[in-house]
């Protein structure tokens, strides 16, 4: 994602918020999640919250999480790996899976930006 925007950054001269929502609440703390995220670019937020308001988010933007009991007390997620482009309005406009490299992303984001400017 970081290069993507790099290239819609200095390619196209177009603004991308990234944002990152977590599936974890219990494990993912604001500082957790910051510190994670940081590791692959400054410029991407990570949004948190109860795991109710997550399940919402996920209902809306049709995507899926799920926690899998591990051995003794730990537990993975498993969730889709989507990326969603939002309008101004919070509008889905393009949904991407991971089959897109950066190049390729950058170019339909690009695309559809300019399709349909805000």
């Amino acid at each position: 994602m970081a290069k993507a925007i790099d290239i819609l950054e200095s390619k196209q001269n177009l603004k991308i918020l990234p944002v990152f929502v977590s599936t974890d609440p219990q494990r993912d703390t604001p500082s957790q999640l910051r510190a994670y995220l940081k590791e692959f670019d400054s410029r991407i937020i990570g949004l948190t919250g109860p795991v109710a308001a997550i399940r919402q988010m996920a209902q809306e933007y049709c995507f899926y999480f799920k926690k899998v009991e591990e051995d003794g007390s730990d537990y993975l997620v498993d969730c889709s790996h989507n990326m969603y482009l939002l309008n101004p309005k919070m509008e889905v406009t393009r949904c991407f899976g991971v089959e897109y490299n950066a190049e390729e992303l950058s170019e339909v984001i690009g695309k559809e930006l300019n399709r349909n400017p805000s």
